[in-house]
């Protein structure tokens, strides 16, 4: 299993969101949980060229995270390293108004300690924008473009979302926000004297083009 924080969102939003909301005449989904995970695992090894990290968790599964490149400054891991960790996913969507600038994603880090293990915060939001090529009301699908010009189809069933499949039409452009943060404890090491937190803000080069 891989988790990427930054990833295309419209599927996993049309598929998986929970909750809507339509405004006229630009509709959009407020922004809902979609992912809230704790776990206790194991670093078996660091890739720093491709800013993979492989863990173990209790029952022995593989878990890959991939690291943005945007985050700069949090705890060193290596192998072997025992972590706790707390995965933390909202999406949002909504329809572009007419000429406004495309969507920026961005990523924030943090390192400092918690009852004296390292710790490390990154909060990280993907916005890219999609463009509408079809929409099939009747057999709930819609079909779209997203930033990276791979065309997508996705397969609405929840009652919830058919307002938005409804207000969607050929040729609208959506603006959908990803928000994942992960926190982490580093529990095998310690540290004893004077702790201090540092911070690193910084955008993502290109993020949303198309």
């Amino acid at each position: 299993m891989t988790r990427h924080f930054l990833r295309p969102a419209l599927t996993a939003l049309l598929l998986s969101a929970p909750a809507l909301a339509v405004t006229a005449p630009y509709a959009a989904a407020q922004a809902v949980i979609t992912g809230n995970q704790k776990m206790v695992a194991t670093v078996e090894s660091v890739d720093h060229e491709t800013r993979t990290i492989l863990l173990r968790d209790k029952k022995g599964g593989l878990l890959n995270v991939t690291i943005p490149k945007g985050a700069k400054d949090l705890p060193h891991l290596e192998a072997g390293d025992r972590i706790s960790m707390q995965f933390f996913q909202t999406m949002a969507a909504d329809i572009a108004r007419p000429d406004s600038p495309l969507p920026e994603s961005t990523v924030s880090s943090a390192k400092g300690y918690a009852k004296r293990h390292p710790h490390g915060m990154l909060i990280s939001f993907q916005r890219q924008r999609v463009r509408i090529l079809a929409v099939d009301a009747a057999a709930h699908k819609v079909t779209f473009i997203d930033h990276a010009d791979v065309t997508r189809t996705a397969t609405i069933n929840q009652k919830a979302l058919l307002p938005l499949l409804s207000s969607l039409k050929m040729g609208d452009e959506v603006d959908v926000t990803t928000m994942d943060a992960v926190s982490f404890s580093v529990l095998n090491r310690t540290v004893n004297g004077d702790v201090s937190v540092t911070e690193d803000q910084g955008n993502q080069a290109n993020p949303s083009g198309k």
